[in-house]
């Protein structure tokens, strides 16, 4: 670049603190403040003086290019520009964690003679320092400003434009305002982040708006601290609601499942003495008889009969409470073998639709709660859902099985459909255990309900460990 060119880069350069002293740059944006710096320093070259940069290598790095966009060629910058890496310096005068006055006196002395060896001893120089933002960013504050103070005890005996830069984010507390203006204290000119104009000329003007910046930094992250601890708070009383709703319906549950305890007893009970008992005490009466008349045929086909149906009520109560089908043909054909039993029972037709052919996957945990979750959901629909006919199908998908129960029947309200579908609560004890269930094996319940009945989809994955003791 010619002197001529030089000059006048000079005269419409309008940068600020170019007359010296100890100037602060605040900046949200890197490369705002490599600009900016590239401006400082760039004007002290041009002025046939030298430049010193203490930074960190990645500002380094572009510092260095943006040199180059001031049209100075590359062997005059390379030559009267330093750049020092900002961690390596520190650690020269602070080996041990602390300022050591007497060696940063001493390092800055000799960084100050090279430069100017470059230059001239009575060419200008300009330096950005960026230890201080560095030592900020490490938590050591009090350091930070003691650097800031010793920087301005050096400037009092050398000839030095000094510009530091710190992120307008390290001052985002509101506790950070006090911290703030003594750092905007220590030094003669202060001039805001981006978002206003970087030639104001108004010294106390630029620190007003710092501080005004500043506060508004602080503010935006309180609010946003704020916002957040909302949101957390609202899902921690969401949580807290669902935790008291399960706490509630789990309480409900343990009562009724000690009283569906003594009913399943009683039922039981009932039911052997009513028809086991009963034909027991027949086939008793008969087998007497039976001795007093040893020749009349009669009786012993009466003995006969008597015995084989108390063997098919055996049976059948046998299992009705725990099918040995279910462990030796699968759960497949337990759940079509139930069904029929079902409709036969209770006279409501049932539609099976299911396939045996993933016997092998099934855990016998896994068998067996699906197998209870299929008697509750056809219990359901024989107590509740007043149908007269229904549909049970289970199909398997990506190693998933799915199992529904449909009803045509007089549906549920929504607003239980809903409690229980979010989280198990709002129904009897049956399908809140079976929510318990199915949840416990890592799977889904969901009912749909309509004026045109009631579905229970219920998905279990297939590959996981047997959690539940047959």
């Amino acid at each position: 670049m010619e002197a001529t060119e030089s000059n006048q880069f000079l005269e419409n350069a309008c940068l600020p603190g170019t007359s010296g002293g100890h100037r602060v740059q605040f900046y949200k944006d890197d490369d705002v403040l490599v600009r900016s710096i590239a401006e400082h320093l760039a004007t002290s070259i041009l002025s046939g003086g030298a430049a010193v940069a203490i930074a960190t290598p990645e500002h380094g790095r572009t510092i260095w290019r943006e040199l180059g966009n001031f049209g100075i060629p590359a062997a005059i910058y390379t030559e009267r520009c330093m750049v020092l890496d900002a961690r390596d310096t520190l650690l020269r005068f602070m080996p041990d964690g602390v300022i050591d006055s007497d060696r940063f006196q001493g390092e800055m002395e000799t960084m100050f003679f090279s430069a100017k060896a470059a230059a001239g001893p009575a060419a200008p120089l300009a330096a950005y320092g960026e230890m201080v933002a560095m030592l900020w960013a490490d938590g050591k504050r009090e350091a930070a400003l003691q650097l800031e103070q010793l920087w301005n005890h050096f400037l009092k005996t050398h000839e030095l434009n000094l510009l530091c830069g710190y992120p307008l984010h390290y001052f985002s507390d509101a506790d950070d305002r006090a911290l703030f203006s003594r750092i905007c204290a220590e030094h003669s000119s202060v001039v805001p982040a981006e978002s206003f104009l970087s030639e104001i000329r108004e010294d106390g003007l630029g620190r007003e708006i710092a501080e005004l910046q500043q506060r508004a930094e602080a503010l935006t992250r309180e609010v946003a601290a704020r916002k957040l601890a909302q949101e957390q708070l609202r899902s921690t009383q969401e949580n807290l609601e669902s935790v008291d709703r399960r706490t509630s319906g789990l309480r409900r549950l343990s009562l009724q499942i000690l009283k569906l305890q003594d009913l399943e007893r009683r039922r039981v009970a009932r039911e052997l003495h009513e028809s086991v008992g009963q034909d027991f005490a027949g086939l008793k009466l008969t087998l007497e008889l039976a001795k007093k008349y040893p020749q009349n045929p009669e009786l012993w086909e009466h003995c006969d009969r008597l015995l084989e149906h108390c063997i098919h009520e055996v049976r059948t109560l046998s299992n009705l409470l725990h099918p040995p089908i279910i462990e030796d043909g699968g759960f497949m054909s337990a759940a079509e073998w139930y069904v029929d039993d079902f409709a036969r029972r209770t006279g409501i037709k049932v539609r099976f639709e299911g396939s045996d052919n993933f016997r092998g996957q099934f855990s016998d945990g896994l068998k067996l709660v699906l197998f209870r979750v299929l008697q509750e959901c056809l219990i359901n629909v024989y107590r509740h859902a007043k149908s007269t006919s229904a549909r049970v199908s289970a199909t398997i998908s990506e190693r998933m099985l799915t199992l529904r129960v449909q009803d045509y029947g007089v549906g549920i309200p929504r607003e239980k459909v809903q409690s229980f579908n979010r989280d198990g609560t709002g129904m009897g004890v049956g399908l809140t255990g079976v929510w318990e269930r199915v949840h416990d094996l890592g799977g889904h319940c969901a009912l749909i309900s309509s004026a045109a009945g009631t579905t229970a989809v219920i998905s279990v994955p297939l590959d996981l460990e047997d959690r539940h003791p047959a």
